[in-house]
């Protein structure tokens, strides 16, 4: 997991939402999600489809509702943004 990576949102392997046994569904708002290097992402044509619902999480110590977008992170399971 990457915590405070300076993302803008907050990003899930789907193996991972899968592995756990989160909920996820269709976004309404779909967007487009270009890496710190101005690419697009190779995954679903570039385009952010999938969210879980709010999550529940401690991290260090603070507990924190939050939502995650799915797609592919590489070695990353989960990338935390903003909270």
């Amino acid at each position: 997991m990457l915590v405070n990576s300076r993302a803008t949102r907050n990003h899930i392997l789907l193996k991972a939402v899968e592995r756990i046994g989160l909920l996820y569904r269709q976004k309404e708002h779909l967007y487009p999600l270009i890496t710190i290097l101005g690419d697009q992402i190779a995954y679903k044509g570039g385009v952010i489809n999938l969210k879980t619902g709010p999550i529940q999480l401690t991290i260090k110590g603070r507990l924190v509702r939050m939502s995650f977008n799915i797609l592919l992170l590489g070695q990353d399971k989960a990338i935390l943004g903003m909270p």
